[in-house]
């Protein structure tokens, strides 16, 4: 039976360790090397996570100073042993049967990846089932480029900013092609949304990708968490991240190819930089207003075919181009 290694970053989450170490260790596929990555924790994980270790063989902790999430993943990488790796975040949860269908699934299809769908779970426990839009079942050959395009951002008449979810911890991953081609996380603290650039690198060498159409994994938002916290730096991370990714997919796609799906995601991330902007800064004003003299932003703008945006996308966009800080402010704030 493959062995999965399961990766799991930790740092000051011990009030949701209990609840994914429980989904994890009642896992219907057992043949697994669980790798705790304490990550410097200073609120009692650390021994939580040593507590596990105990109590079941398959878990191993390695402690380190405090690098951040990608740093924790790639300690994961290097200590892993199984055939396969996946990756739990602490705060969220799995159902108890996600890896075996998601080793399953992959083994039938004779692929190296398989992905699953997932349920969003709100702040106040209510759960929904993430927009996806998956082509087919499974994906070979050039048709893995439509996959990862679909991660990069959507067509011009979807409803979406992406088609599909960036996000690595729905996936099980081949890993010797990790090893193979050296791939890893480059850090979130120099670029946002570290996932798809792990994609980035990990897609082109992969043969088949699977996809289970259930979800099985449950993404529980935190308001504590990396993408939910408020940083002033964010709209500048968000420009570099735009800039790395626009890099990497001009070696592989004509510009028409990649760039109409990364600006609609690029403006749906300048948007959400505003919006927590009008909720969390007491200087917004002159931040919404800077964000909207932005040269890429406004290149961007120019650039993007807005005919199939729904309506309000397409007034936002507006009021951007056009300089108009305070009602964006009062737009968001009513939001």
């Amino acid at each position: 039976m493959p062995c999965i290694s399961v990766i799991v970053p930790t740092y000051n989450v011990l009030p949701y360790l209990d609840r994914s170490m429980t989904s994890l260790l009642g896992q219907t596929h057992r043949d697994l090397d669980i790798l705790l990555i304490d990550d410097g924790a200073t609120d009692g994980c650390a021994a939580r996570c040593d507590a596990y270790a105990r109590q079941d063989p398959r878990v191993r902790v390695v402690h380190q100073p405090n690098g951040g999430l990608s740093a924790a993943r790639n300690t994961g990488l290097d200590h892993a042993v199984g055939d396969f790796v996946a990756f739990l975040d602490p705060d969220d949860y799995a159902d108890p049967h996600m890896l075996e269908r998601l080793l399953t699934t992959l083994t039938q299809a004779q692929a190296d990846t398989c992905f699953c769908r997932y349920y969003d779970v709100s702040a106040d426990g209510s759960v929904r089932l993430a927009p996806e839009d998956y082509a087919r079942s499974l994906y070979t050959g050039a048709e893995i480029d439509q996959l990862l395009l679909g991660m990069v951002g959507s067509r011009p008449h979807h409803p979406y900013d992406v088609e599909i979810g960036m996000s690595v911890w729905k996936g099980l991953y081949s890993l010797p092609i990790l090893r193979a081609h050296h791939i890893r996380f480059l850090s979130e603290r120099e670029y946002l949304s570290e996932d798809l650039l792990f994609h980035l690198d990990y897609l082109a060498h992969a043969g088949a990708v699977a996809i289970v159409p259930e979800p099985l994994y449950y993404y529980c938002q935190n308001p504590a968490s990396l993408t939910g916290v408020y940083r002033a730096d964010r709209f500048a991370r968000e420009k570099r991240f735009y800039e790395k990714v626009s890099a990497e997919l001009a070696l592989r796609f004509p510009p028409e190819v990649y760039r109409p799906r990364l600006d609609k995601a690029f403006l749906g991330r300048v948007r959400r930089c505003i919006a927590q902007e009008a909720a969390h800064n007491k200087n917004s004003l002159r931040n919404i207003a800077a964000i909207c003299r932005d040269p890429l932003v406004q290149a961007v703008l120019r650039e993007l075919d807005e005919s199939q945006l729904p309506r309000l996308k397409r007034v936002l966009h507006w009021a951007i181009q056009h300089h108009c800080a305070l009602f964006l402010y009062e737009a968001f704030r009513l939001r």
